[in-house]
């Protein structure tokens, strides 16, 4: 057995040799390639390596911070933008209270007018009209003769007299403390300054007095406050310093004469004589 021994530098002088497809080609690239795999190129690119994955790893643990502090501040937004809802929407319920409140209140009001302007239309259409005559002092007032200018015929008015003086005739009164109904005789007598009422027309009992200077004002019962009255179409009244008298007439005639009447001596109200 024969041992070929082959020299592996003999074929390096550029030769054409049977291992020449091994050949690197020149001496420059050899060192190249020899150099990039140096340990100290290896070290150093290892160390860049290590660099670039050590701030991947630092952006890594870095990067969950961030998150967190985004979804934080994520948060914190959505809280400021619900509690700015939130606030909107008390407001718009404060100021629809506030509308309502105030619609109520008007509503209120507007109700208080229309009664007030009801009232006083109803007032004003059931005030009573202003005495037609006013109190008379002349000595020398002929009563009759006014009761006639006035349109009255008190010579067909079979339920009263009437005279140059004196008035009398029957009229239902109420009671003062008792509100009973009664028939009174009445007496108008301008000498004496009175209007008495006795139990009969004898005039012998005296039941009570009224003098002219106490009485203000003569009225027929429009608001039917006598509604207790035997006939409340036929009532009137004689208001007084002290009280009101309701009275009832036998009809409308003689309620019209006795109102004219007793007008004639309402000496209650001085104003009437300025």
């Amino acid at each position: 057995m024969v041992s070929v021994y082959l020299d592996p530098y003999q074929y390096l002088d550029g030769s054409n040799q049977p291992y020449d497809s091994l050949s690197l080609g020149s001496s420059g690239s050899l060192d190249t390639s020899i150099s990039a795999c140096s340990p100290d190129n290896i070290s150093s690119a290892s160390t860049a390596n290590m660099a670039k994955m050590e701030e991947m790893e630092r952006l890594l643990r870095k990067r969950p911070r961030l998150g967190k502090k985004r979804l934080l501040e994520h948060r914190g937004r959505e809280r400021e933008i619900e509690l700015r809802k939130q606030a909107l929407e008390e407001e718009r319920r404060r100021r629809e209270d506030l509308e309502k409140r105030l619609q109520e209140e008007t509503n209120r009001r507007q109700k208080l007018i229309e009664r007030e302007v009801k009232l006083r239309e109803k007032q004003r259409s059931q005030a009573r009209p202003l005495t037609r005559y006013l109190p008379v002092r002349k000595d020398d007032f002929d009563l009759r003769g006014h009761i006639e200018a006035a349109g009255h015929h008190p010579d067909t008015c079979y339920h009263l007299a009437v005279t140059d003086k004196t008035c009398r005739g029957f009229l239902v009164k109420m009671g003062g403390k008792i509100k009973t109904w009664k028939k009174r005789w009445f007496v108008f007598d301008r000498n004496r300054r009175t209007l008495a009422y006795y139990a009969d027309k004898h005039e012998t009992k005296m039941k009570g007095v009224i003098y002219f200077q106490a009485i203000e004002e003569v009225y027929y019962d429009h608001l039917k406050n006598a509604h207790k009255s035997p006939n409340p179409s036929l009532t009137f009244s004689v208001k007084t310093q002290d009280r009101v008298y309701y009275m009832v007439a036998p009809s409308a005639e003689a309620m019209r004469i006795w109102m004219d009447v007793i007008v004639t001596g309402a000496e209650g109200h001085t104003h009437f004589l300025v």
